[in-house]
């Protein structure tokens, strides 16, 4: 109450002796400005001046007030903007999808700050960035998603790594999946990325070790699987340890480490061809002759009966013996009668060489390349046995059977005059 009474009687005494000062002069403000002119006495300017103060703070309270988060105001504006952004995030995403890479990245960049999912935006426009060869830009989008949503580690890892295939950096993209790899084992798409990151870098034992994943997931269907153990296991064989450098007992040793590993290939007919050829490459035909013998126990193959037939460094008598066993079930085959043929010349029983290859000739079977080469080892075996003229008559015969059997119309020849 005091309080009250001393501030009213200091404005009744300030009120005072304004009032006396605005009698004795009332003072005189001119302001001018281009073409025009305002006049005013001093005190009715120091009125307005003191009311236009009034009015500012006023303003400014009512504007403190409706800017304050939660507000009416501030609600209604983040909200025009959140639509905003989010209907440019949407058409980046469209654009994104149909190719437009420059659109989509400035609208997915324009509006990533402003969407609460700010993290698919800058994962989106550094796809954007990475098709259009702006792979530095690309980088920082992703470093900014993750900055934004460091809890998105594998979502933003998953997408770098695609970044990194496209861009063929295949070292770095198999880095980034492998760590992918740990946290997910199983993740179907990361699993399908290791394929190609290992294709491409031709480690084709890294790429087998994870066939067993491949097909527990089933990525790859069997005939995938059968393709890509072919593609490795010949792509092993070319490689720098199996040289003529490397000593041949250490290169069977490889060669039948990886065949082992190769569930898929051991019973197609190409893939057993290439493993026995291999093996008598490095002068181990006593291990060919086992792994052909048991192969042909499971499916026959005209091939690989011809191989048998090649082989020089082993029992041939017992491979003989073996192969007449065979004659038992198939007295018709061909090639078995060639090999037959060819393994009787071996243990120097020309009568019974002759009548095989012979045989093999009679059959109705027979291929143009498997006539051409009988017909080489039996005229060679007649002229040597001495019998000169069956030898000719064999080679004019095979002479006649090539002619019929050319895929080009014969040119004419001299005829023999009487």
């Amino acid at each position: 109450m005091r309080r009250f009474f001393l501030i009213l009687v200091a404005t009744l005494v300030c009120g005072g002796i304004i009032g006396l000062l605005m009698n004795q002069d009332v003072g005189y403000v001119l302001i001018s400005y281009g073409s025009i002119t305002i006049e005013s006495s001093i005190w009715v300017f120091a009125v307005f001046l003191i009311a236009t103060l009034f009015v500012l703070g006023w303003c400014k309270d009512i504007l403190v007030v409706a800017l304050r988060p939660g507000s009416i105001v501030t609600k209604l504006t983040g909200s025009l903007t959140y639509k905003r952004a989010s209907k440019n995030t949407i058409n980046g995403l469209f654009e994104l999808m149909g190719g437009n890479w420059n659109k989509a990245e400035k609208l997915l960049t324009s509006s990533a700050n402003h969407v609460p999912y700010a993290a698919i935006n800058y994962i989106g426009a550094a796809y954007a960035a990475s098709e259009q060869g702006a792979y530095e830009r690309s980088k920082n989008l992703l470093r900014s998603a993750h900055q934004i949503s460091p809890g998105s580690d594998f979502v933003i890892s998953f997408a770098q790594s695609q970044i990194q295939l496209r861009q063929n950096h295949f070292e770095t993209a198999l880095a980034t999946l492998l760590r992918l790899h740990k946290i997910q084992p199983k993740h179907r798409q990361v699993l399908k990325m290791l394929v190609q990151a290992y294709s491409k870098l031709n480690d084709w034992e890294a790429l087998l070790a994870l066939t067993p994943a491949l097909k527990k997931e089933g990525i790859l269907d069997d005939t995938n699987i059968l393709e890509l153990e072919k593609n490795a296991f010949e792509s092993l064989l070319n490689d720098s340890r199996f040289t003529k450098t490397v000593p041949n007992t250490e290169a069977v040793k490889a060669i039948e480490s990886i065949w082992n590993k190769l569930s898929g290939i051991s019973s197609d007919e190409s893939m057993q061809l290439i493993y026995a050829n291999a093996l008598i490459r490095f002068n181990d035909e006593p291990k060919a002759e086992v792994f052909i013998r048991k192969s042909l126990k499971q499916n026959w193959s005209h091939k690989l009966v011809k191989i048998y037939g090649n082989l020089s460094q082993i029992n041939t008598l017992k491979a003989l013996q073996q192969a007449e066993s065979w004659l038992v079930e198939k007295p018709h085959d061909a090639y078995l009668l060639f090999t037959c043929g060819r393994l009787s010349q071996q243990q120097k029983l020309w009568g019974k060489a002759k009548d095989y290859y012979q045989l093999s000739l009679s059959n109705n079977a027979i291929t143009n390349k498997l006539y051409t080469e009988t017909v080489t080892e039996l005229s060679r075996l007649l002229n040597a046995m001495g019998e000169h003229e069956a030898s000719q008559a064999l080679f004019l015969k095979s002479l006649d059977y090539n002619r019929n059997h050319q895929t080009v119309a014969p040119l004419p020849l001299p005829q023999r005059q009487n």
